[in-house]
């Protein structure tokens, strides 16, 4: 899943909006045929500042042109199973990391070991004991 925090204004196009094909998550090939022009069934996402857009990851989406003076500015957060690791290099002070709780620790990747991110242990899911109550 991917959750997209709109920061500026995208409640128009031409606003670097994105670009989505509604029910593309469930197709078996990719559409259109080169990846990169969009299909007639592709629509903009029209949003205000504030507004979350959560999505199915595997969903065709891109960007558009922005051919306006306001610029866009999104973040994107992606959630998968735990085994699948970031394709970024994150570099978080470990002093930083210690402070934290435990869950808020798993969230950003931290753990006991590498095997813990396919083997876990109580230690390295502590939401485990939190939503077995």
């Amino acid at each position: 899943m991917k959750i997209a925090y709109v920061l500026s204004d995208l409640s128009e196009p031409g606003r670097g909006n994105t670009l989505v094909i509604p029910g593309s998550h469930r197709w078996d090939v990719l559409r259109p045929e080169d990846g990169v022009t969009p299909a007639v069934e592709a629509v903009p996402v029209l949003a205000r500042a504030g507004d979350a857009l959560v999505f199915d990851r595997r969903l065709w989406h891109s960007k558009t042109p922005n051919l306006s003076g306001i610029t866009r500015r999104m973040l994107f957060f992606a959630y998968t199973y735990r085994w699948i690791r970031p394709r970024d290099d994150m570099e978080i002070d470990p002093e930083w990391i210690e402070r934290l709780d435990p869950v808020r620790r798993q969230l950003l990747g931290a753990g006991t070991g590498a095997i813990g991110h396919w083997i876990p242990t109580d230690a390295e899911v502590p939401l485990r004991s939190v939503t077995a109550r």
